[in-house]
């Protein structure tokens, strides 16, 4: 009696996968293909493929899931040449079958560092399979070389060219003025660069809104260009050698910038010190002066800046000279940098930002040779620009006379202020709002 319970019940179920067209399917297999399409994108590429295995069903699904994982191996292990050539011969043949009417949300291609030295023939290869993953549409392709040697994987002479391209994420590549020319790639919106080494002159696109450059090597000898007139998000941060020129940004919002072990470099600059470089071009090769702002002219449209940098780096205050003006910022926040020599950076974004309604300024504790303003404080007759200017807050890891001299000169400067909030923590001055991306890697 049990068993005849039983087979009713197979049957009734079996029935019923029927009535809603499947064909006797039961289990996962009731599924419609766009769900399994879905579970398999999350799998890497070669398991994906495996499953063709499984039943008649499953012999093509494969071909049609719209993402695309390619990994060398387990992580942080390194690959021969033989895993090599085989990955090569898989990925040929997985994008020769692939079927090219099928969207392909995503390509990521995480690549482990190899045994032995990179060849050309394999760059090359690399390359292809970029290539065909444009070819497939991709909308996101992600290029992840995880290599303690930043500049193996070279792609130097890559131009992408795509029009459904809308996102690009890499990592621990060499990169040339042919691949960060992206006149070709009229839908990118998102770029994010961490661990590369940038050896081009500008980085160019016109439908660009987000860009994220953090932990990057930039040229020695020049400054690369970043002509984005779209953007409206940007973070540079922590990267190395010269900063880049920020160019017209119109439509930006929001932007981070962290100046840290760059060569903008001066020991004038850190609180009072003295310069013991020859050659430092802050005091002795002036011609850049003239060249007009690196950063804050293309800054000059933001809405809401922080602007961080190490003590010694002058870029910001350089960029004062030319007094820019930032006609739609709201939220501004500051370091350290801002309050040596007598407050003038201070006091100059306090008179260039007519809309300006909120002030945050993050200060370490001063080191000992920090220059103290000399004698009584005079006022400039020029007042602040903004009279929104409601709520300042001061965050320092210790009360001391920067913090007083601060509330002096903004008690005379402005009669509009209703709130001013002085907060003291340890390691109050690393804590901005986009420390959280900072050290993302992917």
């Amino acid at each position: 009696m049990p068993q005849e319970e039983v087979k009713v019940y197979h049957r009734c179920k079996i029935k019923k996968a029927r009535d809603v067209g499947f064909d006797g399917y039961c289990g996962i297999d009731v599924l419609p293909d766009e769900s399994l399409h879905h579970v398999l994108s999350f799998l890497p590429a070669r398991e994906a493929v495996q499953t063709c295995v499984l039943a008649r069903r499953w012999r093509h699904l494969w071909r049609s899931v719209p993402a695309l994982r390619i990994t060398s191996g387990p992580r942080w292990e390194w690959i021969t040449q033989q895993e090599f050539d085989d990955l090569n011969t898989f990925m040929t043949n997985l994008l020769r079958e692939r079927d090219l009417n099928a969207p392909l949300d995503v390509c990521e291609l995480i690549i482990n560092p190899f045994e032995n030295v990179v060849k050309e023939t394999e760059i090359l290869k690399i390359r292809t399979w970029i290539q065909q993953a444009l070819l497939c549409k991709a909308q996101t392709l992600r290029i992840l070389f995880d290599e303690p040697d930043y500049s193996s994987l070279m792609l130097w002479h890559l131009h992408l060219v795509s029009h459904y391209l809308t996102t690009l994420e890499l990592k621990c590549v060499r990169l040339g003025n042919d691949f960060l020319d992206f006149s070709s790639c009229l839908t990118l919106k998102n770029l994010r660069m961490n661990l590369c080494y940038i050896w081009s002159e500008k980085i160019s696109s016109q439908s660009l809104k987000l860009l994220t450059i953090i932990h990057c090597w930039f040229r020695d000898h020049k400054r690369t260009r970043i002509s984005a007139p779209n953007l409206v998000w940007l973070e540079l941060s922590n990267n190395h050698r010269k900063t880049p020129i920020l160019e017209s940004m119109p439509s930006l919002v929001k932007a981070f910038v962290r100046l840290r072990d760059c060569l903008d470099h001066c020991g004038k600059e850190e609180f009072g010190g003295l310069c013991s470089k020859n050659d430092c071009i802050n005091c002795v090769h002036n011609s850049e002066k003239h060249q007009g702002c690196v950063l804050l002219n293309g800054l000059s449209q933001a809405e809401r800046l922080e602007l961080v940098a190490g003590p010694g780096t002058f870029i910001f205050k350089r960029d004062l000279m030319w007094h820019p003006t930032f006609s739609k910022l709201k939220t501004l926040l500051l370091n350290e940098w801002c309050v040596s020599l007598d407050f003038c950076a201070l006091i100059c974004f306090l008179r260039h930002t007519p809309v300006l309604e909120k002030l945050t300024l993050q200060l370490c504790q001063a080191p000992d040779n920090w220059v103290k303003p000399r004698g009584k404080y005079v006022p400039s007759k020029e007042p602040f620009a903004s009279k929104k200017l409601r709520v300042i807050e001061v965050k320092c890891e210790k009360f001391d006379v920067r913090v007083h001299q601060i509330s002096r000169i903004l008690s005379i400067y402005n009669t509009y202020l209703e709130k001013v909030t002085i907060e003291c923590s340890e390691r109050c001055s690393e804590c901005y709002s986009f420390q959280k991306n900072d050290d993302l890697l992917w």
